[in-house]
């Protein structure tokens, strides 16, 4: 059966904001970012474009690590709860948290601005007809040879958002702009019924 597409942007995200149905949030940074960037293959500290970045909390843990970091968002309310954490962690100097569509015009003003681009909830929060969007706006972000760190959501789940994908269909639509470096197939639990799969893939020059 075909899924049904739900109207998704603003209004759609500040609605679960403001209504409280935010069960993607951990209210903690996503677990694999933070092994990551305590390893030997921590990013050298660089710019970093977290798109869907909810309340911040990742946008924060790689402005602590160093980074320069902008956290785009479609809710207000969550760019709001993202500033006033920036500010109690005294990191609003590393990090800018603005309101933005990550699927249309707003993407113009970041195009080959950024090292790195996190991911995590983003990609599962739109509808799969716009998974090839959002990975080319994803991609017109970075510069060449810029990396994509993702935790991406795999479900199982019906219905969405989130809709859930498997890798295979989640490197399928990355293939036109990106190569995979890392996958690790080790899954890990999430706020929701389902698995995050932690991937890094290069834009391709």
């Amino acid at each position: 059966m075909a899924t049904s597409r739900p109207t998704i942007g603003h209004e759609f995200w500040e609605g679960r904001y403001q209504a409280g149905r935010t069960g993607w949030e951990r209210g903690v940074p996503t677990p694999a970012f933070r092994r990551l960037l305590a390893s030997d293959r921590a990013p050298v500290p660089g710019r970093v474009v977290v798109p869907g970045c909810g309340r911040g909390h990742d946008a924060l843990l790689f402005a602590e690590a160093g980074h320069q970091v902008t956290g785009l968002d479609f809710a207000p309310s969550a760019i709001a709860g993202a500033r006033e954490l920036a500010t109690a962690a005294g990191l609003a100097d590393r990090v800018t948290f603005k309101v933005a569509d990550v699927l249309g015009a707003d993407v113009s003003v970041h195009v080959g601005q950024y090292d790195f681009a996190v991911e995590r909830a983003c990609y599962c929060a739109l509808h799969p007809s716009d998974r090839e969007r959002y990975v080319e706006s994803v991609a017109k972000m970075l510069r060449p040879g810029g990396r994509l760190i993702g935790s991406f959501f795999v479900g199982p789940a019906e219905g969405g958002p989130p809709f859930a994908a498997t890798w295979e269909e989640i490197e399928a639509s990355l293939a036109p702009w990106f190569e995979t470096e890392t996958v690790g197939f080790a899954l890990e639990e999430t706020p929701l019924p389902g698995a995050d799969l932690f991937a890094i893939v290069r834009k391709r020059t």
